[in-house]
């Protein structure tokens, strides 16, 4: 009885051993913290993983979501001028709003066209930023669907816009876009 007991501790030894000599051999590649960038937190989307994202999108939401891309170019493109800046971008749904900057190379009056098809509303903010003078943001509301424009004068340098998200968090996918169109410019 006794040689019976002497072989339990042992296999119990053994059999604890066995996963801590399988994680030695794994082995972790950790990025260099000094040669790894810093970056912005993305602010634009903003959506967290649901189980709604993880599921596949619904072909009505798709179909309808290309016909309101579709409307939506139609009413930004309906302002003339050269364009320096655009960019369209989702209401809701699991990856929406968007942001994005372009530089001035030419100081002058442009026109500002914002537009959205499928949601009640949206909000589109407009900034410029240099050494000489700050824009403060131009929020321009659009009832939707529909399109409001606005002339602002814009130095050299760069100018941002990005689209407001009200909620905070995953929101349901409905097909919903908006988008900015900064177009042309007069000398001032």
């Amino acid at each position: 009885m006794q040689t019976k007991g002497c072989w339990r501790r042992p296999a119990l030894a053994l059999c604890l051993l066995a996963p801590v000599g399988g994680a030695a051999a794994c082995s972790y590649d950790y990025p260099d913290p000094a040669h790894t960038p810093i970056t912005e937190p993305d602010t634009t989307a903003t959506a967290r993983p649901s189980q709604s994202a993880a599921r596949p999108p619904d072909p009505l939401v798709l179909e309808r979501g290309v016909r309101n891309y579709q409307d939506l170019d139609g009413l930004l493109k309906a302002v003339p001028g050269d364009v320096l800046l655009f960019q369209e971008g989702p209401l809701d749904g699991p990856a929406r709003g968007f942001e994005t900057t372009e530089q001035v190379n030419a100081a002058g009056e442009y026109t500002v066209t914002a537009a959205c098809v499928g949601a009640p509303h949206a909000k589109i903010y407009i900034r410029q930023e240099n050494p000489k003078v700050t824009l403060w943001p131009v929020e321009l509301t659009v009832d939707c669907p529909g399109s409001t424009s606005q002339v602002i004068t814009l130095q050299q340098g760069y100018v941002s816009a990005h689209l407001s998200l009200p909620a905070p968090g995953a929101t349901p996918w409905t097909g919903a876009v908006g988008g900015v169109r900064v177009t042309g410019w007069r000398a001032s």
